[in-house]
């Protein structure tokens, strides 16, 4: 895009800001202990707003676009490498964010069509659940790629129709004046620290190899919450989707773990209507999809 005189500077990013080398659960741990952004917000600089061809743009007083966090009149906004206005989900570091359509950072909960977004004190993003008394199922989790997200959205459908078939007056006895929800376990709650959890080990999956529920070198999905340690009492079941086409694929291969009705208490933690909470992860590999998808009660 020509600048018409506006020149960015990309020295100018933000300095400070943590990244995540997921292999190790030591370095994995540090990154969760230490805060969702890391960030330190720069003090607001001398310069003006300009809109160049409907694209915001902060000018400072050398002529050059700042680039990074900017932080002016009491809110927080993003400058993308080619010195736009951030507006919309978009991910800084290992974070999301979601900014609004005047580029400002959001603050708290947010509700977009039937979906609720909680976010850290950061601003950034940390569960997302479907908007209560809506059905459930399938949503966007603002923090998925568009093939990541496919596969999200049919596991979502999924679970409804497993909690409905187990729970079929629940609808129908819904009475909205006494507040109560129907739906309330009709879908999947995205968790971001069990999507960060799941990058790490599918990329230690493909890297060193799985077998039997065990990464090499670095145990089960129940040494790594351990050692976290993140809510390591909690059941949790870890499917690893590898060399599939697309995502119907990687749906049927994730169904043969957990499509089957439990007849006894063993049986639950095959099903998806046991979990509530959902991470997933992502890879593509000459053209195929790999996925660690974790599902925790």
């Amino acid at each position: 895009m020509e600048n018409r005189g506006l020149k960015t500077a990309g020295d100018e990013r933000m300095k400070g800001r943590s990244r995540l080398y997921p292999i190790s659960i030591i370095m994995m741990a540090a990154f969760l202990a230490a805060g969702p952004a890391n960030a330190v917000y720069a003090a607001e600089p001398n310069g003006s707003w300009v809109n160049l061809d409907g694209n915001w743009y902060w000018k400072k007083t050398d002529g050059t676009a700042y680039i990074g966090w900017l932080y002016t009149g009491g809110r927080f906004y993003y400058m993308k490498e080619d010195g736009t206005m951030a507006t919309g989900w978009e991910k800084v570091g290992d974070e999301w964010y979601y900014f609004h359509e005047d580029g400002g950072m959001n603050e708290g909960q947010l509700v977009l069509d039937n979906a609720v977004y909680e976010f850290e004190s950061s601003g950034a993003l940390k569960t997302a659940k479907w908007l209560e008394n809506t059905g459930g199922g399938a949503y966007n989790a603002g923090c998925y790629d568009d093939v990541a997200q496919d596969l999200f959205g049919q596991l979502g459908d999924e679970k409804k129709e497993q909690y409905f078939d187990a729970y079929p007056d629940r609808e129908r006895e819904y009475d909205g004046d006494n507040h109560t929800s129907y739906d309330r376990y009709a879908g999947f709650i995205m968790d971001m620290k069990l999507n960060k959890i799941a990058q790490s080990r599918l990329e230690a999956a493909m890297e060193k190899g799985y077998a039997d529920g065990r990464v090499t070198g670095e145990g089960t999905i129940e040494d790594t919450l351990a050692s976290i340690p993140y809510r390591k009492n909690a059941s949790c079941l870890e499917v690893y989707v590898r060399d599939c086409e697309d995502t119907d694929e990687a749906y049927d291969k994730i169904m043969n773990v957990t499509g089957r009705k439990y007849t006894s208490k063993s049986d639950r933690k095959y099903t998806l209507q046991y979990y509530r909470y959902m991470g997933m992860a992502h890879e593509e590999k000459n053209g195929h999809h790999w996925f660690m998808v974790l599902f925790m009660r």
